[in-house]
């Protein structure tokens, strides 16, 4: 009986892990139809920026390793170098999410073409892969650190590899970062580290969770990486009005989400959007997140993900 069971509980699994392949197939093939669509149009009608800058998120940086199924939020080593040196080369111009922060106070602008480049959790490929790739480019960026897993020799509690932590999986491509890492890439002066809560969980209902979290999380970059004043990036980019203004309370320089979209500095740096970099992203497909021809494209994409859903279960053909 038990073995009987043991095989129906496998078979679910697998069966849930199929359903959940799908669908994440299915939503990368929906934002690269939506992506290659704003490489037409910035190609044909240039840019929409009208003045707002564009942030560029990252999280891991991590080669394909035989048999091991590939990392999620990776871009490789290559294709990072590539991004960068193609937006640089199409006269894009790197600032620091610090400058950007201190131009919205200031009440000044910034030039045409110019992006920040930001990277959430620590993983240990930053140090390893990304961070010699921003110092032969002269990038900066900023780090986003929760700090209850630097040093850690396990992977990150939420990181959503199937592989991260295995034995087949490259430590360097799951591992977080030491804090010796960490304070070798902040003494550069080109990369900036910042506060994303200390045990990165989702607190949009738990606001005095969310409060002591975060405070543990400013304390540990001060007093551990002489960090003051940093800059902030919800966990999982959930936002709400009320973790904003415990944000704002807390003493940080902004607060960063995830959604898709540019940034007018006038407004203030409590609810900037990102881009996610995905890892087939080129410098062309870039130029147009951040030529502002991708922020009104998620509508589309979400019709393109109801009409594959109703082609799905008829024969209507696909709707998204």
């Amino acid at each position: 009986m038990n073995t009987f069971a043991s095989s129906c509980r496998g078979a679910i699994a697998r069966t849930q892990q199929s359903a959940s392949a799908v669908k994440r197939a299915a939503d990368v093939t929906s934002r690269r139809v939506v992506v290659s669509a704003g490489c037409g149009l910035n190609w044909l009608m240039g840019s929409r920026a009208n003045g707002r800058i564009g942030i560029l998120m990252y999280h891991r940086f991590a080669n394909h390793s035989s048999g091991v199924m590939p990392p999620t939020w990776n871009v490789t080593p290559v294709a990072f170098r590539a991004q960068l040196a193609g937006l640089l080369e199409r006269g894009f111009q790197a600032w620091p999410l610090r400058r950007l922060i201190d131009s919205h106070r200031q009440g000044t602008a910034a030039p045409l073409k110019t992006f920040a480049v930001t990277f959430d959790d620590g993983h240990e490929s930053v140090y390893r892969y990304a961070w010699p790739i921003l110092r032969e480019l002269g990038v900066p960026a900023t780090l986003f650190l929760p700090t209850a897993y630097v040093d850690s020799k396990q992977a990150l509690p939420f990181d959503d590899w199937s592989a991260a932590g295995s034995v087949e999986a490259p430590p360097e491509s799951w591992r977080p970062m030491t804090s010796e890492q960490c304070r070798a890439i902040a003494a550069d002066g080109l990369v900036e580290l910042g506060a994303h809560t200390h045990t990165h969980q989702d607190f949009r209902s738990r606001l005095d969770d969310f409060d002591r979290d975060l405070s543990e999380n400013i304390d540990v970059l001060r007093s551990r990486f002489g960090v003051v004043d940093p800059p902030f990036a919800f966990p999982f980019g959930h936002a709400t009005a009320a973790m904003m203004n415990i944000v704002r309370r807390s003493g940080l320089s902004c607060g960063l989400t995830m959604a898709a979209r540019l940034v007018h500095l006038r407004d203030e740096p409590f609810g900037w959007g990102r881009f996610h970099v995905e890892r087939w992203d080129t410098s062309s497909s870039l130029e147009a997140k951040l030529s502002g021809w991708y922020s009104w494209l998620p509508q589309i994409r979400r019709q393109l993900a109801g009409w594959r859903r109703t082609g799905a279960g008829s024969e209507a053909g696909p709707q998204s």
